[in-house]
């Protein structure tokens, strides 16, 4: 019985698992502190070279000329700053994003590792034998392929009909939140 309850428990956590990972665990936040000091830094930059170039605009110049050749360094080094910035966040998202698919991932392949290792460790057990008054008739030697013992499910059956099960409700209910 104990197989059954392992089975059955793998199945529904490598099913909710995953999600729960992507959509409300996000593992990139514990990574996201060493990358926010060089965006601060290039912020403060950004900030800085906004007031310079108000400083230009609101400054006395000996001539037009001057004053617009002035202006016109003060916003391309504002634009360099900001393009700066910019890149640097996006360099970061992208860190994120491949973070966090990597744990998706990763926690998929490895709760999905564990079933097959279940499975093949287990694959002569029978998961539960059913009594003979009810038949199985079609699908009595799938249902007990590895086991050979009459009217039983096996590991492999039991694991495939749990994931098949789980993942269609939590499919259905996922739906209807959304």
């Amino acid at each position: 019985m104990t197989l059954f309850a392992i089975i059955a428990l793998l199945s529904l956590l490598n099913t909710i698992l995953p999600d729960f990972i992507k959509n409300y665990l996000k593992v990139s936040r514990l990574w996201g502190a060493r990358n926010s000091s060089e965006i601060r830094q290039l912020q403060s930059e950004v900030d800085s070279a906004r007031e310079q170039e108000e400083q230009v605009r609101n400054a006395e110049h000996s001539g037009e000329y001057a004053r617009t050749i002035k202006i016109m360094r003060a916003e391309r080094k504002v634009a360099e700053a900001e393009a700066k910035l910019k890149s640097a966040r996006g360099v970061e998202n992208l860190m994120r994003m491949g973070i966090d698919t990597a744990v998706f991932y990763g926690s998929k392949v490895l709760l999905s590792l564990i079933t097959v290792i279940v499975s093949i460790r287990n694959r002569g057990t029978p998961v539960m034998i059913i009594d003979e008054a009810i038949s199985l008739a079609p699908f009595t030697g799938l249902l007990s392929f590895p086991t050979g013992v009459a009217n039983a499910i096996s590991v492999p059956a039991w694991a495939f009909s749990c994931n098949l099960t789980f993942r269609l409700i939590y499919g259905l209910v996922k739906n209807r939140r959304a």
